[in-house]
């Protein structure tokens, strides 16, 4: 498997021509995941050997949000991947993940869930603390 980069559901041009610069730049190979894959197991769209195509073609609705998941990218690459995409401007996709063995079975549409939840719970925990007081927080 090649150091690459699965993005799924990218609409905003500007966002998907930074991002594919960035990954240019530090040699990062680009998947552009079409809707009707989106049932197909993450390792097999990122080329890890061993896992199989289903048979299934995705017909439902599309996630709402981005998705961009670093499949056999080393730690220091993704860090470098992340800053200078914030350095750039680029707009931030909340729905991101590493390909692992817990998820490389998965497909875009499992993964998209866990990630949803991971976020809304951040976003809820942001919430709760930036309403509470200092003595609070103590």
């Amino acid at each position: 498997m090649r150091e690459s980069i699965l993005l799924m559901n990218f609409k905003d041009k500007k966002q998907l021509k930074g991002i594919q610069m960035t990954a240019f730049l530090l040699k990062l190979k680009i998947r552009m995941v079409e809707e009707k894959d989106f049932l197909q197991p993450l390792g097999y769209l990122a080329g890890v050997e061993g896992i199989e195509p289903s048979d299934e073609v995705f017909l439902g609705e599309a996630p709402e949000h981005e998705i961009l998941v670093f499949a056999g990218v080393p730690d220091a690459k993704l860090q470098r991947m992340l800053a200078e995409m914030r350095k750039n401007g680029i707009k931030k996709v909340d729905h991101k993940a590493i390909l692992t063995p817990t998820n490389v079975h998965w497909n875009t549409i499992e993964l998209y869930e866990e990630l949803d939840k991971e976020h809304q719970a951040i976003q809820k925990g942001q919430q709760a603390h930036e309403g509470s007081s200092p003595e609070e927080n103590a």
